[in-house]
């Protein structure tokens, strides 16, 4: 049985768990520190959370899977003083967890590397990925990405496309994600910055989303590099928005 209310965790700075408008504030973990803990998480999951973690078949998996979803209830129960077990949450038409009195969030994981993005309210969206060699990028990007992305990408020099590839990844997913109409979104219709020492950016919007989603101007885009090997992309909806990072590790379990 859990209680209602929860205590924040001893350590860290004060007010990590307030969330102030015009801030999306983003957790960062690297799971693999974490593993001992997975018993907690678990016992913080809903009936049908702990049906989907035991679907994986492959024990890893589901391991992450456990910590990913604890983590996250462990995070919102801070940040809304509640019981994180208890926390419900809603899915949209595509899927996309919310809870109905706040605050926004938004998680992502590429292998043991996590973030959770969260704010006071509005539409946010965070991705996660391992920096590395991506053998398919070209296909991938004329296959998928918008021209004036292929074009850039074309222009970066091969020992500096992988991480321009992977800038245009992460912008993208985060903004789908923040967008909140599902990963359908034709990716070669909107443009994101690609080039690494250049401010991450929307460029592009394609008309027919403008009903949906609005122009370039409507949206601020980041990246973070907390967890090493990794580059993350945070998007938000609206401008004058402020991206503060913090790290999760077994003080924050408890």
């Amino acid at each position: 049985m859990h209680d209602e209310s929860i205590t924040r965790p001893v350590g860290g700075r004060a007010g990590d768990y307030i969330l102030p408008p015009g801030v999306v504030r983003v957790w960062f973990a690297d799971l693999t520190g974490l593993s001992a803990h997975k018993g907690a998480m678990r016992a913080l999951l809903s009936e049908d959370e702990t049906e989907r973690a035991d679907r994986f078949l492959m024990e890893r998996l589901t391991d992450r899977f456990i910590l990913r979803r604890g983590l996250l209830r462990l995070l919102l129960g801070y940040c809304t003083g509640r019981d994180p077990a208890g926390l419900v949450f809603d899915y949209g038409t595509h899927g996309k967890p919310s809870l109905s009195c706040g605050p926004s969030f938004n998680l992502s994981d590429s292998e043991d590397s996590l973030a959770i993005a969260v704010a006071a309210e509005g539409r946010i969206g965070v991705d996660i990925e391992r920096l590395r060699p991506i053998e398919s990028a070209d296909g991938i990007a004329d296959r998928f990405f918008h021209a004036a992305e292929r074009a850039a990408l074309q222009a970066l020099g091969p020992e500096r496309r992988d991480e321009g590839f992977l800038l245009a990844w992460t912008r993208k997913e985060a903004f789908i994600k923040a967008a909140g109409v599902g990963l359908s979104m034709p990716l070669d219709r909107f443009a994101v910055e690609v080039t690494p020492e250049a401010p991450p950016a929307l460029l592009e919007i394609g008309e027919e989303l403008r009903s949906d989603v609005g122009g370039p101007a409507d949206w601020s885009l980041f990246d973070r590099r907390a967890l090493p090997g990794t580059i993350a992309a945070i998007a938000a909806h609206g401008t004058g928005w402020t991206v503060e990072t913090r790290v999760i590790d077994a003080g924050f379990v408890g």
